[in-house]
């Protein structure tokens, strides 16, 4: 069958099964189907050269969708980029468990054999909660873990994102501590349970020293 492009006025021969919805000219106009002769009614069987190149609105919808589909692997690719360049960034932080020692406040004497309240805050600087973990308690002579003497734990059952705690224990001084003046150190997660995205800031020493009698 003949069409004409309604623009450029263009003739196309098209088999007897082809729509000429599903064609353009090669100008962009649109195919419309041309009125031809009684005579001319029979099909040709004719191979017409210029409707081999035209392209169709199906194949250009292809093309499109193929675009539209890379586009959006593209930003995918782009977003999983800023995320991990985030993470590295800001050590993690922002993203996984953080346990840290935000105090611990010696009092300023003690006796063997007697209770102490140590005045303690945690905080979970990242954004996942953390789980289960322990926090240790130990008299040192200095800001150091040797010699320590160890006072007691508590057991923390989870630690949200972001969260403070404010556990102020009570222990028991060993009754064969030496006499003298020892700094409270604090270690959480002593116990190592919480993969975290720092793991050198999770002790703490007293500021002051608890004099021991």
């Amino acid at each position: 069958m003949k069409v004409k492009c309604s623009e450029c006025g263009k003739e196309y021969q098209l088999k007897s099964d082809e729509k000429p919805s599903d064609f353009q000219c090669t100008c962009g106009g649109e195919l419309k189907l041309e009125k031809q002769p009684s005579s001319d009614n029979e099909p040709s069987n004719k191979p017409d050269k210029h409707s081999k190149n035209k392209p169709d609105k199906h194949s250009k919808s292809s093309s499109g969708s193929i675009f539209n589909d890379w586009k959006k692997q593209y930003l995918i690719l782009i977003t999983a980029f800023i995320l991990v360049f985030l993470v590295i960034a800001f050590d993690g932080a922002v993203v996984f468990e953080d346990l840290v020692v935000t105090n611990v406040t010696a009092p300023s004497s003690g006796v063997s054999g007697n209770e102490i309240t140590l005045n303690t805050t945690i905080k979970n600087n990242g954004f996942l909660s953390s789980g289960g973990f322990n926090v240790t308690f130990q008299l040192t002579p200095e800001q150091s873990s040797n010699n320590s003497i160890f006072l007691g734990k508590i057991r923390v059952s989870n630690l949200g994102g972001g969260e403070t705690m404010q556990p102020d224990p009570t222990f028991t001084i060993p009754t064969n501590v030496t006499p003298g003046n020892y700094y409270i150190r604090v270690v959480i997660d002593s116990n190592k349970e919480i993969s975290e995205s720092n793991e050198n800031n999770n002790e703490m020493y007293s500021s002051t020293k608890i004099t021991i009698k």
